[in-house]
């Protein structure tokens, strides 16, 4: 009879200690890199390491910061359809094939 395997996974408590852990030390990477203090918001809500109880509308609302400055608008597009010079290339092809066929 083989040997019993035991479980090595960490239980709930350990893997919610680790996480919390790995958010502060991402939070202090953040901080570091971040040019003041609406960069540094905006860089942890993206990330989603924010504190519990920061909420990035908030603190740009008290800080006077528009949102529609932040978040450029979104421009559409306008695609035109090229025609393809494989596909004329292939119908000439197909048509020189037939006529060479015939002959």
């Amino acid at each position: 009879m083989p040997p019993k395997v035991q479980d090595t996974r960490p239980n709930a408590e350990e893997i919610e200690a680790i996480e919390s852990e790995t958010a502060g030390n991402a939070r202090q990477i953040v901080s570091t890199y971040a040019e003041d203090f609406f960069d540094g918001v905006t860089l942890m809500c993206m990330l989603g390491i924010e504190p519990e109880g920061l909420v990035h509308r908030k603190v740009a609302e008290e800080l006077g910061i528009d949102q529609e400055e932040v978040e450029p608008k979104k421009t559409t597009k306008k695609t035109t359809k090229k025609t393809s010079k494989k596909s004329s290339k292939k119908a000439s092809k197909k048509s020189s094939k037939k006529a060479s066929k015939k002959s």
